[in-house]
């Protein structure tokens, strides 16, 4: 029996059904930022998907269905708060591989980063390598240097080892389950 007291598996946090790995990864950062909100530690909330209602059905008066939908414009990042008075947009993403591939982040969404970070804010990606359960920060000026060595080098992957070397592994706990501000601290002395 192995017991994961105080340091859970994201892998414990499963819910009974589970539509989409990322999911987990990102329910476990609602939590983190839900627990930092309450201990009046920082308010970093996640962005809505802004989309377009086209046709709702109504089977019954109070069980309104939406059947089809379309997004009105590209989101921007996952979430975005303030921490120790500095602004803070990130990008959450998770890998099950032992590297992250950099098409799994829109082109769109690395311009918006860079520009938080142009103008003062912190922006950074965090990625969940779920295969070696690890949290990894990346601040998005290393990610970009990356990004780019890797259009020129023909590489279109952050290896965990890698990501290790760039960036500030996050612990996970119990509460809160992802505790990336610490790492933030580390990463940006804040």
């Amino acid at each position: 029996m192995k017991i994961n007291y105080p340091n859970p598996s994201l892998n414990n946090l499963k819910p009974k059904k589970i539509k989409s790995y990322g999911m987990l990864f990102e329910e476990a950062l609602n939590i983190s930022n839900e627990y930092y909100r309450n201990q009046d530690i920082a308010h970093i909330y996640k962005k809505p998907t802004p989309i377009q209602v086209v046709k709702v059905d109504y089977p019954s008066r109070n069980k309104a269905k939406i059947v089809e939908a379309y997004y009105k414009t590209p989101s921007t990042t996952d979430y975005n708060g303030i921490y120790k008075g500095k602004y803070i947009d990130y990008e959450a993403k998770e890998t099950n591989n032992l590297s992250f591939s950099f098409t799994h982040i829109a082109n769109h969404q690395l311009l918006h980063l860079q520009n938080i970070d142009k103008h003062g804010g912190i922006a950074f990606i965090i990625i969940y390598y779920r295969k070696v359960e690890k949290v990894i920060i990346i601040d998005i000026k290393i990610f970009m240097e990356l990004y780019k060595l890797g259009l020129e080098n023909k590489e279109k992957s952050i290896k965990v080892a890698k990501a290790l070397e760039i960036g500030v592994e996050v612990k996970l706990k119990y509460s809160p389950p992802i505790d990336y501000l610490k790492a933030l601290d580390i990463l940006y002395q804040i």
